[in-house]
């Protein structure tokens, strides 16, 4: 390849990254949390316990967007007040695993002997059998995403 030729490849190849990095872009999964570092976007603590970390993926300006939050207490109230967005997801941790999953299709344990970062009293899980489990030992009531977000 001539010199003339490998510099019209390396331009072309950086005018294709450069346009790339401007389009929007989709979340495809869960976001990125740095535990200790990340801020809620409601209550403005430092979010530090993974089990209880949510996160609601929004259509922003350029793209899909995640907006982090230290518990679901704080995921709802900053939903409610702010009407206006498009939401394309919801992100929670099972509390038992740690492993992300989708809040919609999550079971709720809400219990007083529950500590939680911003009192809400919930704990989430990926299967009703491991939320009843938890809420046996709490004393807690199992609730399906539906109900909980219309309690709150």
């Amino acid at each position: 390849m001539t010199f003339v030729g490998s510099l019209w490849l390396v331009g072309a190849v950086g005018a294709v990254v450069v346009i790339q990095g401007c389009g929007s872009s989709a979340v495809d999964g869960p976001p990125e949390i740095r535990y200790g570092d990340s801020i809620c976007i409601e209550c403005g603590m430092i979010i530090s316990d993974e089990r209880f970390a949510t996160s609601t993926i929004i259509v922003g300006d350029r793209g899909d967007e995640p907006l982090l939050f230290d518990d679901f207490n704080c995921q709802m109230i900053f939903e409610s007040k702010q009407t206006d967005l498009t939401i394309v997801d919801r992100w929670s941790h099972d509390h038992g695993s740690l492993e992300w999953l989708h809040t919609s299709e999550a079971w709720f344990v809400r219990s007083d002997q529950l500590s939680t970062p911003m009192a809400s009293h919930l704990a989430l899980f990926e299967s009703q059998a491991s939320a009843k489990e938890f809420a046996e030992s709490l004393d807690g009531e199992v609730i399906d995403f539906q109900t909980v977000w219309m309690l709150e």
